[in-house]
């Protein structure tokens, strides 16, 4: 699943979901960054190395435009290794369930894999 992650109304760049942690509702992605990304502005963490929470400047959108709110989005950048990851935190709308029931990590969570 992807997301457009966004600074107020620009968007920053891409996230592929690609795990889960049901019982915490969170989501880790690779992040794809557009041109208007920018470590300093957008990033919590760096190299390791944590800048500050930076939830309330971002938000997401689902592919076809729907918000996706959770309590904080973490954007980790490695630009040493090339690589960056975000992680949803407290994912609440869409519901949690309604979004991954069909995710492998979630069904073997609940046993239904």
């Amino acid at each position: 699943m992807k997301v457009t992650i966004y600074d107020a109304t620009s968007p920053i760049g891409e996230a592929d979901i690609f795990a889960l942690d049901p019982p915490m509702g969170v989501a880790m992605a690779k992040f794809i960054p557009f041109p208007t990304y920018s470590p300093n502005l957008h990033a919590n963490v760096v190299d390791g190395d944590y800048i500050e929470d930076r939830s309330e400047n971002l938000r997401m959108e689902l592919a076809d435009g729907v918000a996706l709110i959770s309590q904080a989005i973490s954007i980790q950048d490695w630009p040493g290794l090339d690589e960056r990851e975000v992680h949803i935190l407290g994912i609440q709308e869409p519901s949690f369930e309604e979004l991954f029931r069909d995710h492998p990590d979630f069904k073997s969570y609940w046993g239904e894999a």
